[in-house]
């Protein structure tokens, strides 16, 4: 069984983590070995998660109760709860397949109460800003992008029109610290406030922290192709769900108390990992993510820009149950399902068909620099056996 979730970051690096653990050092000096790893810039923050870096923003800028925040409609849920536990408003804004935002439907969700607008930078792609800064600007709105899944040099990359740039480093993310994250905030005031507000943040705990990489080193364990494949055969005879599992397997945060959990600074030993993993990650793992990507591509007659990073491989079909069932008779942990979902909102007219479309028929692919291309063939062969639905060649 090839797995879907493979965690990108190595053993010795896990051995490290434990390492950072157990030895003691100084946090000023941690934070700056991390931050000169970044880009050695002073523009950004270092938080706890990129959650984290969106609670923040919205502390120091203590917007109206009733507020608007606007997000490109496919985000994780838990940005939409955050935003709404800071009494704000989640206004969706249609997209297309690859997350490209809709400039008529942007135009639309904007109201008086409009303040943020969030873009999501979906599957490794990057979605083009140019209409959204022009609207922004129009509107007197904030522009927050969220690279979480664009990411792919350390420093970058943003658009430095843009006023708010979160970049996630936690569990199933590229070069993952199993944690952490970096903010780029371009107002030097707006900055100054959220570190003032952040400097009285409590610090995450060692424990808490060791905690995290004994869990990951643990599912990194089972995520091999044959205990993979165990795995699940045991979770189906026990009449459990896999896709649950998984999904429940990799969260950062629970549910409950959520604003007390991201509200820590990270701790000594996630500094140390961030600038590790910023220092030393291999940049050849992104290249053949690439040429994986373009070589489905070629299979499937897709095609993604040639920016792309292909940090994940969804596809669009008719019946994705059907697909999904194929795949995995095939040995290949197709899904379904995922941690995001589509914003809504209780007004029909503003919500995002084409999105909430999209999200009917979309499939996720097991995807990871260490498929072999046989593998990425047979997949391409189970899939062609059903139409898939191209759409309009997107841009990312």
């Amino acid at each position: 069984m090839w797995i879907r979730l493979r965690l990108d970051i190595g053993w010795l690096d896990l051995a490290y983590a434990i390492l950072y653990g157990l030895l003691p050092g100084k946090r000023e000096i941690a934070v700056q070995r991390a931050r000169q790893s970044w880009n050695g810039q002073d523009d950004f923050l270092i938080t706890l998660s990129v959650r984290s870096a969106f609670d923040l923003l919205l502390r120091a800028l203590q917007l109206p109760h009733g507020s608007e925040v606007l997000f490109s409609a496919l985000t994780v849920p838990d940005m939409v709860r955050i935003a709404e536990m800071h009494g704000l408003v989640a206004v969706p804004v249609d997209t297309d397949q690859v997350g490209n935002v809709d400039s008529n439907s942007l135009r639309r969700a904007i109201s008086p109460r409009s303040k943020i607008v969030v873009v999501a930078h979906l599957y490794g792609g990057r979605a083009p800003l140019d209409d959204v800064f022009s609207i922004a600007t129009e509107n007197h709105l904030l522009v927050v992008e969220d690279c979480a899944q664009s990411y792919c040099r350390a420093g970058g990359p943003a658009e430095p029109q843009s006023d708010i740039a979160m970049f996630s480093f936690g569990p199933i993310k590229t070069a993952t610290a199993l944690g952490g994250a970096v903010v780029r905030v371009k107002s030097p005031a707006l900055r100054e406030r959220m570190a003032a507000l952040f400097a009285t943040d409590p610090i995450q705990s060692r424990t808490s922290f060791m905690r995290r990489v004994f869990r990951f080193a643990a599912l990194k364990m089972i995520s091999g192709k044959w205990f993979a494949a165990w795995t699940q055969f045991v979770v189906k005879q026990l009449g459990g769900d896999f896709d649950r599992l998984i999904n429940s397997a990799v969260r950062g945060f629970s549910s409950a108390n959520l604003l007390a959990q991201l509200r820590r600074q990270p701790s000594i030993p996630l500094l140390r990992l961030l600038e590790r993993r910023w220092r030393f990650y291999d940049f050849r793992r992104i290249a053949d993510r690439i040429q994986m990507g373009k070589y489905l591509d070629s299979c499937l007659g897709l095609h993604h820009a040639e920016s792309h990073s292909y940090w994940i491989y969804p596809i669009f079909v008719p019946d994705p149950v059907t697909i999904r069932d194929r795949l995995r008779a095939a040995g290949f942990d197709a899904t379904c399902q995922s941690r995001m979902t589509v914003v809504t909102v209780a007004d029909d007219s503003r919500n995002p068909t084409s999105s909430i479309d999209c999200w009917k028929h979309i499939l996720f692919l097991p995807w990871y620099p260490d498929l072999p291309q046989n593998a990425i063939h047979e997949m391409a062969i189970q899939i062609r056996s059903q139409a898939v639905e191209t759409g309009p060649p997107g841009k990312a």
